[in-house]
């Protein structure tokens, strides 16, 4: 992708494939930091860290001491609904990791996968900071590559009748914002699009190409492309289930997220407060049992997010 990755993110990248051992085969950079959205000292680096197997990966984590919780546990749970949402402790810094073999990764990006979890985050721009080899190197640039193409599947019912790459690239991330289940207010499409803009034109005028060059698509202009056949009830009932099911299927995670992530919920404080700008102070009550008694704030920040990010 366009774009220059700092070396901090590179250095952290390589610090947690230190820590976890032979076992990391790839690491995507890619979330806020790499696509240069604003940010403050607590956001988070955020890494797809793709590996051979579960289990050997989260065991060299808790020998290094980068992971707290049981490795076996973490393992199995993986399995299930990948990927899983780890931090990760690589000496003083810490690194958000969205853990899965790399194998699952090319499928969850392509055209066979399950849900919209994996390719509504890499189509955004991304970078692979470290390989364990050229073919691993080559598995990841896979898996970038398909997140992209896929793209005109999903977003083909809520195209303009012509577009050219800018206009894709922007409507494409307004459905993918649109169909899931975030933290973030309104508007915050439109501030990572124009954090976005830059790298992505440049990265989707080719994707567009080519799906005009096998008759995916077909240009009415240079540059400019429109869809071939229009986009019937079936496709739009098919769609909305897939992005239904996405939204269960990210849900379900967040159960994972309690067993695997570390100091989960002062995390999702701190990103509540980043988004709102307000101070949160949990009872006492909230912090020994947060799945009893936090239910009725997520439900009021969920309700009156969008409120919020319009004033």
């Amino acid at each position: 992708m366009v774009g220059e990755v700092a070396p901090d993110a590179r250095d952290l990248a390589a610090a947690v494939a230190r820590v976890g051992g032979e076992a990391v085969r790839a690491i995507v950079f890619f979330g806020s930091r790499r696509t240069g959205t604003p940010t403050d000292p607590h956001s988070g680096y955020d890494f797809f860290v793709a590996v051979s197997d579960y289990a050997p990966f989260y065991e060299a984590l808790v020998r290094a001491g980068a992971y707290r919780r049981s490795p076996g546990l973490a393992a199995s749970i993986n399995a299930v609904l990948a990927p899983n949402q780890v931090r990760v402790r690589a000496g003083e810094r810490t690194a958000k990791c969205a853990v899965i073999q790399l194998a699952t990764l090319v499928r969850e990006t392509g055209p066979r996968r399950h849900d919209h979890f994996c390719a509504g985050r890499l189509f955004q721009p991304a970078s692979i900071v470290y390989a364990a080899d050229e073919q691993a190197r080559t598995a990841a640039d896979t898996a970038l590559a398909e997140a992209r193409r896929v793209t005109l599947d999903w977003a083909r019912p809520w195209l303009p009748e012509s577009f050219d790459a800018e206009q894709f690239c922007h409507r494409a991330l307004q459905v993918s914002m649109r169909h899931e289940i975030r933290p973030e207010p309104a508007g915050r499409a439109e501030a990572l699009w124009n954090a976005q803009r830059v790298q992505q034109v440049p990265a989707f005028a080719p994707v567009l190409a080519e799906a005009a060059a096998r008759g995916a698509l077909r240009e009415v202009a240079p540059g400019r492309f429109a869809l071939v056949r229009r986009v019937g009830s079936a496709e739009r009932a098919r769609l909305w289930i897939f992005f239904q099911r996405s939204r269960l299927r990210a849900t379900l995670r967040w159960a994972k997220y309690v067993v695997t992530f570390d100091d989960w919920l002062d995390y999702i404080v701190r990103k509540a407060e980043r988004h709102t700008g307000q101070r949160i102070e949990l009872t006492p009550r909230e912090r020994r049992w947060p799945l009893v008694f936090l239910w009725p704030r997520v439900v009021r920040y969920f309700a009156t997010k969008d409120s919020r990010g319009k004033r």
